[in-house]
C-alpha cells in the first residue's frame, strides 16, 4: 500500500490534546452528565473513559468482563466522580439494555455514548473463515447501532443526548487484507450521517448530535498485533515497511480529550460529520456548517466524472 495514494496534509496535525481539548480547558465541563464507553478496558477505550472523568462525568465503562477494566475504573475514580463496569458482549442486544437500564438505575439518565468497542481481523477475505469475518460486522457496526437504538428513545423522552461512533480513517480509503475492518467503519460513518438527517426529521436536531470520529494513528493491541503466521508467510509483515509504523504517532489522550469535548457540545455545528482528532477543532468550526455541508467536506462521497450526476 502506498500511502501517497490519499494524499499528504499541508495543514499542521495535532498528536496531543491541544488549546480547547486539554484537560484543564474543559474541566467541570461535563460535570452532572453521565457517560458510557463500550470497548473501555485499554487503549483508546480507556482514554476516553478517563478524558470524560477528568472533564466531570460519571462512567458506565463496559467490556467483556468487570475484571479487564479494573485499571480504567481505577483511573476514572481518582477524578472524584462516580464509576460503574459492567461485563458486556455489545452485539447482545438483550444485554445491552439490562446494562442501560442498570446504569440508569445506579448513575442517573445516560446523556454521552461513545460506541468505541471494535476488532480487526488481519486477513485477505479468500483466506478468511467467513464467521470470523462478519464477527467484525457485528462488532464494529451491528453493535453501534445496538447501542444507539436503545438510546435513541431515551434521547427522545428527554430532548437531547451526544453519540460519538469511533471510526476510523480505514472507512475513507482501501486497505487490503481489512475488508471487514475496512466495510464496517464506513457503514458506521455513513450512519452517523444518516442517522443526524434523521434527527432533524424527529426535530431533535441539534439537541441530539452525532460524530464519527477517527482516534488518530494510535497503535493499540488491536493495530500492532499484525496477521496471522499463514498470512504472513504468504504476503510478509506490513509492519515490516518504515510507512507503516510512521503513521502510528499518536496517544489514545487526543481521541479521549477530543471525546470529551463534544460531549460538551462546544462541537455541534459539527454534529452529523465525520471528523479527525488530529485536526483543528476551532479551524473546523471556523470554516462553518453551511460551507463544510455545501462542499461535502467530512463525509463519505463518491466524486463522479465532472458532468455526472442525478437526473435533473
Amino acid at each position: 500500500m502506498d500511502p501517497a495514494e490519499f494524499g499528504y496534509s499541508t495543514l499542521e496535525m495535532k498528536h496531543a490534546p491541544y488549546g480547547p481539548i486539554t484537560p484543564e480547558a474543559l474541566k467541570d465541563s461535563n460535570k452532572g452528565k453521565i457517560a458510557v464507553v463500550t470497548g473501555a478496558a485499554q487503549g483508546i477505550g480507556a482514554a476516553i473513559a478517563e478524558a470524560l472523568a477528568k472533564s466531570g462525568a460519571s462512567v458506565a465503562i463496559l467490556d467483556l468482563s468487570v475484571e479487564k477494566l479494573a485499571k480504567t475504573k481505577e483511573a476514572c475514580e481518582k477524578q472524584g466522580v462516580k464509576v460503574r463496569a459492567h461485563a458486556c458482549d455489545v452485539t447482545n442486544g438483550g444485554r445491552l439494555k439490562e446494562v442501560f437500564d442498570e446504569v440508569e438505575k445506579e448513575l442517573g439518565n445516560i446523556d454521552v455514548l461513545v460506541n468505541n468497542a471494535g476488532i480487526l481481523d488481519q486477513r485477505p477475505f479468500i483466506m478468511a473463515d467467513f464467521n470470523t469475518f462478519w464477527r467484525q460486522i457485528e462488532v464494529n457496526f451491528k453493535a453501534p447501532l445496538l447501542t444507539i437504538h436503545t438510546l435513541l428513545p431515551r434521547f427522545r423522552d428527554r430532548g437531547a443526548g451526544c453519540i460519538i461512533n469511533i471510526a476510523s480513517r480505514s472507512a475513507t480509503v482501501d486497505v487490503p487484507m481489512t475488508l471487514g475492518y475496512v466495510t464496517s467503519k464506513a457503514a458506521l460513518a455513513r450512519a452517523t450521517h444518516t442517522l443526524q438527517r434523521e434527527m432533524v426529521l424527529e426535530k431533535l436536531d441539534p439537541a441530539v448530535h452525532l460524530y464519527a470520529l477517527h482516534p488518530g494513528g494510535v497503535l493499540t493491541g488491536m493495530g500492532g498485533s499484525g496477521a496471522s503466521q499463514d498470512v504472513l508467510d504468504k504476503y510478509g509483515d506490513v509492519r515490516d515497511e518504515k510507512f507503516f509504523m510512521e503513521l502510528f504517532k499518536d496517544g489514545p489522550e487526543l481521541c479521549g480529550q477530543t471525546c470529551a469535548w463534544l460531549a460538551t457540545g462546544q462541537g455541534k455545528e459539527l454534529r452529523g460529520l465525520y471528523l479527525d482528532c488530529r485536526q483543528d477543532v476551532e479551524r473546523l468550526l471556523g470554516v462553518g456548517r453551511e460551507k463544510l455541508l455545501k462542499e461535502k467536506k467530512n463525509v463519505l462521497t463518491v466524486n463522479f466524472l465532472e458532468g455526472y450526476a442525478n437526473e435533473p
